[in-house]
């Protein structure tokens, strides 16, 4: 198998200089480390209902060492990073799957280990590499049947990492819903949306007007990430409750090592 290219971006994530390309090291005999993966990038995703954590998925990724070569039995194939490790049988299994709790950059090390004594194989820069895992994070809010939204608090801050999030994207809809038997008709409701910073300064704000049965939205994009936002959602005037639906998005640039398979 040819090695991929390298991508040169990245290696500013990479503490030190790495030889050779991204995933796939060999020595003049040709063997060596060569590990596959279909995806270096994934999402973490939140689900928020009425101010409390329902749910969250973390995502998991796989890397594929079937194709590495050594002269001897390999005995262990592991991925290593600050929040992920992973090991398996070499015996039993070729591809170590690790979950992702943590938004950022992460640097992972792929390594694997065969019949050799442990300190030849240290010293065998054919049989470890480095590979730059990007890790973003959605979250999904909603509240039903309200006139008081609660704030929701935005810690967009990188939790692995040196490099920042690239932008805060915001996309926030509320719903008037229609009244059933509503026999004098229902009203309209006046809103307004802020994005707080740390000094309850409102970055951004938005004002709206929802009539019944219909919805009002507010979609923006906010560049500082370096600080924990609130977003609120402000009754201003009205009789109606409403419905909350919101979507933060933490997104970064992408750095990370291309896949290769």
């Amino acid at each position: 198998m040819r090695a991929p290219p390298c991508f040169v971006a990245v290696l500013v994530l990479v503490s030190g200089a790495m030889a050779g390309c991204l995933g796939t090291t060999t020595d003049a005999e040709g063997m060596g480390l060569v590990v596959t993966y279909n995806s270096t990038n994934a999402t973490i995703v939140e689900y928020w209902e009425d101010g409390e954590l329902v749910d969250t998925q973390y995502p998991v990724l796989a890397f594929d060492f079937s194709q590495s070569t050594a002269p001897a039995p390999f005995t262990t194939h592991a991925v290593k990073g600050v929040y992920v490790s992973g090991t398996v049988d070499a015996d039993e299994h070729s591809v170590v799957e690790v979950e992702f709790q943590h938004h950022g950059f992460h640097v992972l090390e792929l390594s694997t280990a065969f019949g050799a004594s442990a300190s030849e194989q240290a010293d065998d820069e054919a049989y470890r590499n480095e590979v730059v895992v990007r890790i973003e994070k959605r979250i999904e809010w909603l509240e039903s049947s309200t006139n008081e939204p609660l704030p929701m608090t935005l810690d967009t801050r990188n939790e692995v990492g040196e490099e920042p999030a690239a932008v805060i994207v915001i996309d926030s809809t509320v719903f008037n819903p229609e009244l059933i038997n509503n026999f004098g008709g229902g009203q309209e409701v006046e809103v307004s949306w802020a994005l707080i910073d740390e000094t309850q300064e409102a970055c951004q704000s938005q004002p709206g007007t929802v009539d019944e049965g219909e919805s009002a939205n507010w979609k923006t994009v906010h560049f500082n990430t370096y600080e924990v936002h609130e977003l609120r959602v402000n009754y201003e005037e009205g009789q109606d409750t409403i419905d909350v639906e919101q979507t933060i998005s933490i997104q970064y640039e992408s750095l990370e090592t291309p896949p290769n398979a």
